[in-house]
C-alpha cells in the first residue's frame, strides 16, 4: 500500500469509528506500530485527527460531511435504553457513560460511584473495615498481636475505598502491631503471584496476605506455598466472594480464613430491578446498596450450599442483610434494552453478576448485552495470540523437527524461530511458509494437500497422507476450543482431520489457545485433553482453568507471565 493510500485510509477509519487503536490500524494497513504512529502524527499536524493514548481519535469540529451519514458502532451511540458500567477507565467507558448522560438513558455505576449515575453496590469503606477488625481479633488471639501485612491492591475508586477501609480495621485492633507492604496486583492472579512472590522473598516476616479480590489473593496464596512457607503461620483474607473458585479454597480450611462476600448473584438482579424502577419513573435516590456478609469457613454454608459441583446461594439468608429495600412492588416495563459494560470478562465476578442480571431480565421481559469497553476487542485478542506464539518458539530446542499449524500465534511462532539452530518445520501454513522461506536457520518442509483459502492451510487427504508417515518432536496446535467434556475442537472437519493427524504425528503435543476459547466447544472435535502435554496461553485463563489442567496432567504456561525464561538446553 501506498504512503498516501494508507494515510487516507486511517484519516477514514477514524472519521468512520469516532475512535481506534494503533494496534488495529497497524494489523488493518499490515505495517508495524511504529510506522503508524508516526502516521498519526503528520495527520495530527493536518487537523485531520487527534493522537490519543495508545490510537486516535476524531476531530468533532472538523468532520467530514459524508463521513457524518455514517452509522457509527455502537460504543459511540446511546448503547441501549439503559446502561450499567463497572468501574472501568478508558476512553471507551468516557464515551459510553457521556452517550448515556446527553440520551438522558437510566445509568448505573456498579461498585464505584461515578457523576450523574445511580451507584450500585456495598458499602465499601465499612464492609472493608469489618473485615480489617475481624483480621485484627484473629491475629490478636492466634499471632501473638501482630501483622506483617501483605496487601495485594487495585488502583480503581473502588477498591481503594475497601483497602482503606481494611487497613484502619486492622489497625484500630492492633494499633502499633500492625506493619503493611502495598503491592499493585492489578486484580489479576498471575500479576498478583509475581507481585507477591517478589515481597513475599524480600519480606520474610509477611503472616497476613490481604487480597482486594478473589484472584488478587489466591495468586498471593499460592506464591506463599510456592516458597514452602508454613501455612499454619499465614492468616489470608479478602473481598469478593465472586464464586465457586474462593469458596472451594475456603471451605478446605488452610489459611485463607475470612472473605468480605458482596454476593454477585444479588447485585446482578438489584441492577435490573432498579433499572426498571428508573424506567417508569420512579425516585430512587443517588445509591442502590447491596450486601455484604464475612465469611469463614464455618459460616459459609449458612450462606452458600455445596451442589453439583458449584455454590448455590441461599437467597433467604442474604435477604436477612441490610440493603436497599423497595417499598412499592416491581413495575412491569418489558421491550426494552439493558447494556451491561464491563472490563474483566473473565472474571468469575463479572460471570455471575452478568448471568444474575440475564436470569432477571428474562424473567421481566427484557434484554440484556454484555460489552467489553477494551478499544479494541479483536485486536487485543490478535495481541494475546502473538503474545503466545513468542513464548511457543522459547519452548523449541536446537536440532528439533517440529509442526507448526495454521494460525496468528504459529505464524507469530515462526518470526521467532531464526535464535533456534538446526531446527527443522513441518507446516500446511501459507503464512508460515512466507514467514520462514528466506531464513536460513531453518529447514522448511510444506505437507501436501489441497488450499483452503479461507484460513491459508492445506487440508485433505494429501496432507493427511504425508503426516502419516511422519515423526516429530513437537506439535503445536492452534484450536477454537479446549474444554473437558469435548476435548480439542476447531470449526471445520477437514481441519480437524489434519490436526489429529499431526497430533499421532508428534512426540509432545503443544496446544496455543487464548483464554477466549478455552472451555468453548468448537464445530468438529480433534481429540481428547488425555493427548496434549503442554497449553501456552495467557493471563486472562482463570485460576479454575489452570487448576482443571494440571490436575489433567497438562502443562500449562502463561505468556507473558513467566519469571524466569524457558530454556532451550
Amino acid at each position: 500500500m501506498l504512503l498516501i493510500e494508507r494515510e487516507k485510509q486511517i484519516d477514514d477509519l477514524v472519521n468512520h469509528r469516532g475512535a481506534i487503536s494503533v494496534r488495529e490500524l497497524a494489523q488493518i494497513c499490515d505495517v508495524t506500530e511504529v510506522t503508524i504512529r508516526r502516521d498519526l502524527k503528520k495527520l495530527e499536524a493536518l487537523n485531520l485527527l487527534e493522537r490519543t493514548h495508545g490510537g486516535a481519535a476524531r476531530l468533532e469540529g472538523l468532520l467530514k460531511p459524508a463521513a457524518r451519514s455514517l452509522e457509527l458502532p455502537l460504543i459511540e451511540r446511546p448503547p441501549a435504553d439503559a446502561l450499567i458500567l463497572a468501574p472501568v477507565q478508558s476512553h471507551a467507558a468516557h464515551l459510553m457513560r457521556e452517550h448515556a448522560l446527553r440520551a438522558q438513558i437510566p445509568l448505573i455505576a456498579e461498585s464505584a460511584r461515578i457523576d450523574g449515575a445511580v451507584y450500585l453496590g456495598p458499602q465499601n469503606y465499612e464492609g472493608a473495615y469489618g473485615l480489617g477488625q475481624w483480621a485484627g481479633v484473629y491475629a490478636l488471639e492466634r499471632m501473638g498481636g501482630t501483622a506483617h501485612v501483605l496487601h495485594i491492591i487495585l488502583r480503581l475508586p473502588n477498591t481503594m475505598e475497601r483497602s482503606a477501609g481494611f487497613n484502619d480495621g486492622l489497625r484500630a485492633v492492633l494499633g502499633d502491631g500492625v506493619q503493611i507492604i502495598t503491592v499493585d496486583g492489578q486484580g489479576l492472579y498471575n500479576e498478583a503471584y509475581q507481585v507477591a512472590l517478589d515481597a513475599l522473598r524480600v519480606h520474610p516476616e509477611i503472616n497476613v496476605i490481604f487480597g482486594i479480590n478473589d484472584d488478587s489473593v489466591l495468586g498471593g496464596l499460592q506464591a506463599y506455598l510456592d516458597l514452602d512457607r508454613d501455612p499454619e503461620a499465614l492468616l489470608a483474607v479478602n473481598v469478593g466472594g465472586e464464586g465457586d473458585t474462593l469458596f472451594d479454597v475456603l471451605a478446605q480450611g488452610g489459611p485463607l480464613k475470612a472473605c468480605l462476600a458482596l454476593f454477585p448473584e444479588v447485585v446482578g438482579q438489584q441492577a435490573v430491578d432498579g433499572v426498571l424502577r428508573l424506567w417508569a419513573g420512579e425516585s430512587i435516590g443517588d445509591a442502590i446498596i447491596t450486601p455484604s456478609a464475612i465469611l469463614t469457613r464455618e459460616t459459609l454454608y449458612h450462606f452458600y450450599q455445596p451442589v453439583a459441583g458449584s455454590w448455590l446461594l441461599d437467597r433467604s439468608a442474604v435477604a436477612a442483610l441490610p440493603q436497599t429495600r423497595w417499598k412499592t412492588p416491581l413495575p412491569q416495563v418489558s421491550g426494552r434494552r439493558i447494556a451491561f459494560a464491563i472490563h474483566f470478562r473473565t472474571h468469575e465476578w463479572y460471570r455471575n453478576v452478568a448471568a444474575a442480571m440475564q436470569q432477571r431480565a428474562d424473567e421481566v421481559g427484557v434484554s440484556l448485552s454484555i460489552q467489553d469497553v477494551n478499544d479494541d476487542v479483536q485486536a487485543e485478542i490478535i495481541e494475546l495470540r502473538r503474545l503466545i506464539g513468542k513464548l511457543a518458539a522459547a519452548y523449541v530446542r536446537d536440532g528439533e523437527t517440529i509442526l507448526l499449524d495454521s494460525g496468528t500465534a504459529t505464524t507469530t511462532m515462526a518470526q521467532h524461530l531464526d535464535a533456534v539452530r538446526g531446527v527443522t518445520v513441518v507446516t500446511n501454513s501459507i503464512a508460515v511458509l512466507q514467514r520462514l522461506a528466506r531464513s536460513e536457520h531453518v529447514r522448511l518442509q510444506m505437507t501436501g494437500g489441497e488450499l483452503r483459502r479461507n484460513g491459508g492451510a492445506l487440508v485433505g487427504y494429501g496432507a493427511n497422507l504425508w503426516l502419516r508417515e511422519l515423526r516429530v518432536d513437537k506439535a503445536f496446535l492452534v484450536v477454537s476450543g479446549v474444554s473437558q467434556s469435548f476435548g480439542l475442537s476447531c470449526k471445520e472437519a477437514d481441519e480437524a482431520e489434519v490436526r489429529r493427524a499431526m497430533i499421532n504425528a508428534a512426540r509432545e503435543v503443544v496446544v496455543l489457545a487464548d483464554h477466549t476459547v478455552l472451555g468453548v466447544d468448537s464445530n468438529a472435535r480433534i481429540a481428547g485433553l488425555e493427548r496434549v502435554h503442554t497449553l501456552i496461553t495467557d493471563a486472562g485463563a482463570s485460576a479454575r482453568q489452570r487448576l482443571e489442567f494440571n490436575k489433567l496432567g497438562i502443562r500449562v504456561l502463561i505468556a507473558g507471565q513467566l519469571s524466569a525464561p524457558l530454556t532451550r538446553g
